[in-house]
């Protein structure tokens, strides 16, 4: 992928916001593109930690695997955010795995060619820091969910978290396009599909949501602010 197509890509991003040009020319000419379709593994757990990966497009899971196979959903990623940060913590490999959720734009750097530019870069390290401690207090939130909620209350937790990250607010409605099946919300929640479309249904009754394969709206603001 040409440089100019990269640089369009990454100066879109937040975390690299305020990047001198030096910083930025250098993170364009060490980065690669990839597109990756839905399903796609990025990578395993207990792979080399050797690559940073920051998503332009799409959705990824993050998610781990207990000791008798059963998969726990810690996070899941849109544009803007970056995964694989194992390596810049000293992780000499992966603890969970990521999977493509809708088809991906991936941009790819070697961890000792990211950890040059964060060098060069200390608005860049301010950032990746920042976002590092945001992202491990959404996943407690999370897991804290998992541990403590039923399964309604975890699939309303997961909505609204939802519609916060990727949500776009238009003047009567917070919309999200486009939408997660039923069994994608079901095993990123840890329940069944018939109790996810039993939520949505009472839901959309209600006139507090709306939602069909192509998108899912909030059509009242309020209930993002219930706790």
């Amino acid at each position: 992928m040409a440089d100019k197509t990269k640089l369009w890509y990454l100066q879109g991003i937040n975390l690299f916001q305020g990047m001198d040009d030096k910083s930025m020319a250098t993170m364009v000419s060490r980065t690669k593109m990839h597109v990756a379709k839905k399903r796609e593994i990025i990578y395993f757990p207990e792979e080399p930690s050797n690559t940073i990966y920051i998503l332009k497009d799409g959705k990824i899971k993050i998610s781990r695997l207990s000791e008798d196979g059963r998969e726990t959903t810690l996070d899941l990623l849109g544009p803007g955010e970056i995964f694989g940060e194992s390596a810049i913590l000293g992780q000499d490999t992966h603890g969970n795995s990521a999977t493509v959720v809708e088809d991906a734009v991936i941009c790819a750097i070697n961890k000792d060619m990211f950890k040059e530019i964060m060098d060069m870069s200390p608005q860049l390290n301010l950032s990746i820091s920042k976002f590092i401690g945001f992202r491990l207090r959404r996943i407690e939130a999370h897991i804290e969910d998992l541990v403590f909620k039923n399964a309604e209350e975890r699939i309303i937790a997961f909505l609204k978290r939802y519609a916060n990250t990727f949500g776009k607010e238009l003047v009567d409605r917070i919309t999200v396009r486009p939408f997660l099946t039923h069994q994608e919300i079901a095993e990123l929640t840890a329940t069944a599909r018939q109790t996810v479309n039993a939520v949505l249904n009472q839901l959309a009754n209600d006139e507090t949501v709306s939602y069909s394969r192509r998108y899912f709206n909030i059509l009242d603001k309020s209930w993002l602010l219930n706790s």
